[in-house]
């Protein structure tokens, strides 16, 4: 009985969904003529299993089928990445760039559903990280029949899509309709991977896996790596989930799609370095030009009063159980006590974040670069997370150190890789966000324990303040004090950075140096930051385009601003959030992230054209 209704129903779920999410990926590689291309990459998988979520918690009553909702969130994701890249799709990088962000703002929902629909999400928490575990026959009765289809469609559209390697004009003069055969295949890729989402859960990499396999095994046409491909991707699927079962990692069975996770991650860093793609522009010449402006001294003190307003109607405005409450402090405001630590400790969270987003961006010459999108937020979290494995009672310090040698850990591991790749300003970025996906899914492999000591760390990864306390506060206040102290004595070595190691260097600059301190003082400030709303707010990404757009020219100008305006951003996210859906609450981090993301989407559009 066990075997027949536990053992080969997994067995074949594997093999089936490895085949599907391998072939999915193949022919996302061909159309797209980029061999990074794959369900998780494109963010296909993280539309498709938030249209299965929100479908299921917002319109039960409606039992809508999976494999249509899934599709359809698959396909709407897909078409936002087509849409970021628009023009730039013939660069492998910024396409799957905009796919890794699609993921990551689909994740930011993911998580505000989470946390409003926590009992009713428990059972979807295993699937979310891709778990076999307790698979029946009807996950491969999914599977089966799609997956024939699909294969035997694709064999009939071999030759289109070979032809599909040439220039457009080139398809286009041999006779290939190119656009219909480019939808076709789109089609295809994206019912293959929402299917296979639908009935086994989000398992990644895959179809990265497969097919380099495929291609240094010496299958090197679009003919033979049909056939070989989604028989390597069931093979890696099963070996993959024959591993979790082997040796459980951490005191539970580890979620196989964490494991594909993992090693598609490393695989993605393994190729960048062997890839070509076009540059974001001069990024660094841009943020150097920016140098000669005068400091906005009106403007600065506009946005600072605003600010103070900001914070003082934060702490006595807000709605209770009467409807919209204003009071004085002497008025008995029993909640103000409660407010102000989480209010101030956002504040000064959001001018750290901010600060450090200034500095990454200006000693990596890339405008687009942030804690959160270089993982390095993502590598703090990791750090913290693993403290509360082994210390749940660890004391602040000690939460201040683990964030902050993640941070930094992680920072000086995407200089190095992205130093090997020749170190352009979009493989720089998508590095980070290669090492916060591989960050992201050992976060999911702690988090699925449902480990009792791990009780308050969910409600920390969304970015909650609700726990601040006054000791975290002057925590926060002292590191805070203590960096602003130094960072004036680092004046010029951020204006020169951006225009390069050579001129630095015939200036006098010692670029390792002065680059090392700058990478602690903004790993630091990472640390520190996400420890109170989280790792993953765009903050670090936001506040420094405002304080450019808004007059923050020079370098002090805009640490200056950017630390008063990521202020204001994390104030106005905490507000919001305690008053949005009143009585439950919106992390301010999350709500950062929801709005920081699309701004981020705006951002790579606005570059596209």
């Amino acid at each position: 009985m066990i075997v027949h209704f536990i053992t080969l129903p997994r067995i074949a779920a594997s093999l089936l969904a490895g085949a599907s999410l391998s072939l999915s990926g193949l022919i996302f590689q061909q159309v797209l003529r980029n061999p990074l291309a794959e369900p998780s990459t494109t963010g296909v998988s993280a539309g498709a299993a938030l249209a299965l979520k929100a479908s299921a918690l917002l319109v039960p009553s409606l039992a809508l089928p999976p494999v249509p909702v899934a599709c359809a969130g698959a396909a709407a994701a897909m078409c936002l990445t087509l849409a970021l890249a628009s023009r730039s799709l013939a660069s492998p990088l910024r396409l799957i760039l905009a796919g890794l962000v699609v993921g990551l703002f689909c994740g930011g929902i993911n998580s505000v559903l989470a946390l409003f629909f926590h009992e009713e999400l428990r059972s979807v928490f295993l699937w979310n990280t891709g778990s076999l575990l307790n698979l029946g026959w009807d996950a491969s009765g999914y599977l089966a029949p799609v997956l024939l289809i699909c294969a035997l469609l694709a064999i009939l559209l071999i030759r289109p899509l070979e032809l599909l390697a040439l220039e457009e004009h080139g398809g286009r003069s041999l006779g290939v309709p190119v656009v219909a055969v480019r939808l076709t295949g789109l089609l295809l890729a994206v019912v293959l991977a929402s299917v296979t989402i639908a009935a086994v859960g989000v398992i990644g990499f895959v179809g990265i896996a497969a097919p380099t396999i495929a291609r240094l095994a010496g299958f090197r046409t679009f003919r033979q790596r049909v056939v070989a491909t989604p028989l390597l991707g069931s093979i890696l699927l099963w070996l993959a989930d024959q591993t979790t079962q082997i040796n459980p990692l951490l005191g539970n069975e580890l979620p196989t799609g964490v494991l594909t996770a993992i090693f598609g991650g490393a695989l993605l860093l393994w190729m960048l370095p062997r890839l070509r793609g076009a540059n974001l522009g001069d990024a660094g010449a841009s943020l150097a030009r920016r140098n000669v402006s005068k400091i906005p001294y009106i403007t600065f003190a506009l946005w600072v009063v605003l600010l103070v307003i900001l914070i003082w109607a934060s702490l006595l405005f807000a709605r209770g159980l009467d409807g919209w409450v204003w009071q004085g402090v002497s008025d008995g405001n029993a909640g103000f006590e409660w407010r102000w630590p989480r209010v101030t400790a956002s504040a000064i969270a959001g001018a750290m974040l901010a600060v450090a987003g200034a500095i990454i961006q200006r000693i990596t010459g890339n405008a687009m670069a942030s804690p959160e999108i270089l993982g390095i937020s993502s590598g703090a979290g990791l750090g913290v997370a693993l403290l509360f494995l082994f210390d749940p009672a660890s004391g602040h310090a000690l939460k201040i150190s683990a964030a902050s040698s993640g941070a930094f850990l992680t920072l000086a591991l995407s200089f190095a890789l992205a130093r090997n790749a020749s170190a352009s300003p979009e493989r720089m970025l998508l590095t980070g966000v290669a090492l916060g996906t591989v960050f992201g899914a050992l976060l999911s492999a702690i988090t699925v324990r449902f480990d009792p000591r791990l009780t308050g760390l969910l409600s920390w990864l969304a970015g909650s303040t609700y726990s601040v306390t006054t000791f975290d506060v002057l925590a926060l206040a002292s590191v805070a004090l203590g960096v602003a102290a130094i960072l004036p004595l680092t004046l010029r070595w951020l204006v020169i950075l951006p225009l390069g190691n050579v001129t630095a260097r015939q200036i006098g600059v010692n670029v390792g140096t002065s680059r090392l301190t700058l990478l602690f003082i903004a790993s630091l400030l990472t640390g520190t930051a996400v420890l109170t709303i989280g790792p993953l707010s765009f903050v670090g990404l936001i506040a420094p385009h405002l304080a450019r757009m808004t007059g923050g020219r020079t370098v002090l100008s805009q640490l200056a601003m950017s630390a008063v305006l990521g202020a204001f951003v994390m104030v106005s996210a905490d507000w919001l959030g305690r008053n949005l859906l009143f009585p439950y609450e919106i992390p301010a981090g999350t709500l950062a992230a929801l709005v920081g993301t699309p701004y981020f989407f705006w951002l790579m559009w606005h570059q596209s054209q």
